[in-house]
């Protein structure tokens, strides 16, 4: 056992991964990525990083001609330290939206890649960790979809509920798979051809279109129990090279457990006293940001006279409109010292969304503070006080 503070990415990140080049086209990309079975390449020219390019990228923007040259599409992504520690680059792939990230010298040189793979090899070995357990970091009432669906409402699901990974069930709620981005990238990230004059590209021989989501699910899908300690639920995760548990409970689904949640449970070890936001789901523009900050802290500042917030996670759906207005759904997750806290609210207003959101959690940490000092009062707890003493 080690603990978090004694790792730095130069010691846990992977060698070089096999990498583009700004004059290779998409085709020699996709290839690549299927190749090695990697979510992300970086693109690099005379050992600097150029850019990284994602899977993702290449599903949403699916018409691109698989004959583009890369520099005309990519962007310049992020990359760490091989210095900085382990919560430093937790914290970098959890800001970044990455799964994965180049890793560079001092001198700015190519030397290896970091991913949420290389982390979640290190859980088991984290002292921290040993007596956390699933249920304290999984995400509760995970959204499902159908086996019968067609992967373009899988995409669609999993843009709105922020994820990569769906479980699928059958009409009676069954779990019987997964299915997720890499699954669908395989049946979409095809040139895309016109039939008839005049039909545009893309409609009438979409490949979202007549795909069912049982033919490309993985199954049986991997589970988990809630009481099972993260060290375990890490293990299973490396052993079968997935990213996603069930929490499984008598057949029934209670959450599911992501890589970015154990990202996010080493991110909540930072030593500054601020507390980590992430918003995520917004096209709006600073302003917006702006404002949903200030409220966020001033919730925060009530939170922390109970408790000490760590890492806030808040996503914003934006549901379809009703003439002119458009109906929001804002989703919190809060990390603290005590534990996860989950709100979810829905408003024609978002920033009233996100208030009524922040004040559910405030409410239910104040009324666990009200439990505990209950509990205290109680002769047992009283006893068991005096005996230690």
């Amino acid at each position: 056992m080690a603990n978090i503070e004694d790792f730095q990415v130069k010691g846990i990140m992977s060698e070089k991964l096999p990498h583009a080049e700004p004059s290779d086209t998409v085709s020699d990309a996709i290839g690549l990525m299927r190749k090695h079975d990697l979510e992300e390449i970086p693109v690099v020219q005379d050992d600097q990083i150029i850019g990284v390019l994602s899977d993702t990228m290449f599903i949403e923007r699916r018409n691109l001609s698989f004959s583009t040259k890369l520099k005309h599409v990519i962007h310049r992504g992020p990359s760490i330290d091989e210095e900085d520690s382990l919560v430093e680059a937790s914290e970098m792939l959890l800001s970044s939206d990455y799964r994965g990230v180049p890793v560079t010298s001092k001198s700015g040189e190519y030397v290896g890649f970091l991913s949420r793979n290389n982390i979640t090899d290190i859980i088991p070995k984290l002292e921290e960790l040993k007596q956390t357990t699933v249920k304290e970091f999984m995400t509760p009432s995970p959204a499902t979809i159908q086996d019968d669906e067609n992967i373009g409402k899988a995409r669609a699901m999993m843009k709105r509920y922020d994820v990569r990974v769906l479980p699928v069930v059958d009409n009676h709620g069954t779990l019987r798979g997964m299915v997720g981005i890499q699954d669908i990238l395989e049946n979409v990230a095809k040139p895309v051809t016109r039939q008839e004059k005049g039909i545009r590209t893309g409609e009438r021989d979409s490949p979202y279109r007549n795909i069912e989501v049982r033919s490309i699910m993985s199954e049986p899908p991997i589970t988990t129990d809630p009481n099972s300690k993260i060290h375990d639920a890490a293990n299973k995760m490396i052993k079968n090279n997935i990213s996603t548990l069930v929490a499984t409970k008598d057949n029934e689904i209670k959450g599911v457990l992501t890589q970015y949640d154990l990202i996010e449970m080493i991110t909540s070890f930072r030593e500054e006293e601020q507390v980590y936001v992430q918003i995520s789901g917004l096209e709006e523009g600073p302003e917006v940001y702006d404002q949903m900050y200030d409220i966020i802290q001033r919730y925060l500042k009530k939170m922390n006279q109970v408790v000490k917030p760590l890492v806030l996670n808040v996503h914003v759906v934006t549901h379809q409109k009703e003439g002119n207005q458009r109906k929001y759904s804002v989703r919190l997750r809060l990390s603290t010292d005590h534990g996860m806290l989950y709100a979810k609210e829905f408003d024609w207003n978002m920033m009233k969304a996100l208030d009524l959101a922040l004040e559910n959690l405030k409410k239910r940490i104040f009324q666990e503070k009200e439990k505990r000092l209950e509990r205290r009062k109680h002769p047992k707890y009283q006893k068991v006080i005096s005996e230690s003493n």
